[in-house]
């Protein structure tokens, strides 16, 4: 366990020395709700009729349309995080040329990835206070809820996005790409999970396989705690589900990852990246 937690704080160290090498990543984190969500609230405004966008209140309950982005923007951003910060942890490294020489040494791999993982995080944290904040001032968004609460549903679910990064990660290694594999992985999931407009209004096969995803829940529980908005099913059943999530995917994530990276070190396909 000690061996575990030191790999873990030196690759938490080395991947916030590499965020802070570039301090437009803080600026950068300044204009991203701007750029990703005024054409959101402009499109809102564009269907408005007396303050009520009333064909989107009828599928969410309310029709606070620029409350429904920003909660789906936050949610999603976490997301692109656990994707993309497990499936580039293993890409840096070959493009780096040190994957071989790292994982040849006795170090935990899931300990490896976590470390990297875990910075990412606390990083999109610190960027989705500061989203928050310009939200208030640029489109009135004031979080409601019970904290407590959002946090009970956020954290599993945060967790049960990491386990579902680390399987995707697995591609990366035999694929030996990850650009083509966290895009199409990210697209799919995000198109089939809600996160800029309501499951409701998709056809019955893949409403049927968006809630299977606990991004979906995800995303329908936050906004149903913060904004309001009716959710799908109750909370008590989503809940439920999130926190069978974060075991399932996260164990089978691990699983898979294990697998093939065993796989991979049995074949020499390493030496290959």
């Amino acid at each position: 366990m000690r061996e575990n937690l030191i790999v873990i704080r030196a690759r938490f160290i080395r991947s916030m020395k590499n965020y802070f090498r570039y301090p437009l990543n803080f600026i950068l984190s300044l204009f991203n709700p701007i750029i990703w969500l005024a054409p959101y609230y402009f499109m809102g405004k564009a269907f408005e009729q007396g303050g009520e966008v009333l064909g989107f209140a009828s599928y969410t309950g309310n029709s606070d349309y620029m409350g429904f982005m920003i909660v789906g923007y936050i949610v999603t951003s976490y997301f692109s995080t656990a994707l993309w910060s497990t499936g580039f942890t293993l890409k840096n490294e070959m493009m780096q040329g040190t994957l071989e020489s790292n994982w040849s040494t006795p170090a935990n791999r899931m300990a490896m990835i976590l470390g990297s993982v875990s910075f990412q995080f606390c990083a999109t944290t610190f960027e989705m206070i500061l989203t928050l904040i310009i939200c208030h001032f640029l489109f009135n968004f004031t979080v409601g809820g019970n904290i407590l609460l959002i946090l009970a549903f956020f954290i599993p679910g945060i967790i049960a996005l990491v386990g579902l990064g680390i399987a995707v990660s697995s591609a990366v290694l035999l694929a030996k790409e990850a650009n083509a594999v966290i895009d199409l992985s990210s697209s799919i999931f995000q198109g089939l999970s809600g996160g800029f407009f309501p499951v409701k209004i998709l056809p019955n096969v893949f409403l049927f396989i968006s809630l299977l995803l606990p991004l979906t829940y995800l995303n329908d529980g936050m906004r149903a705690i913060m904004i309001g908005q009716t959710p799908i099913i109750s909370l008590k059943s989503e809940f439920v589900l999130i926190i069978i999530s974060m075991f399932v995917f996260y164990l089978g994530g691990r699983y898979i990852f294990m697998r093939v990276e065993r796989l991979c070190r049995d074949k020499g396909l390493l030496s290959w990246h």
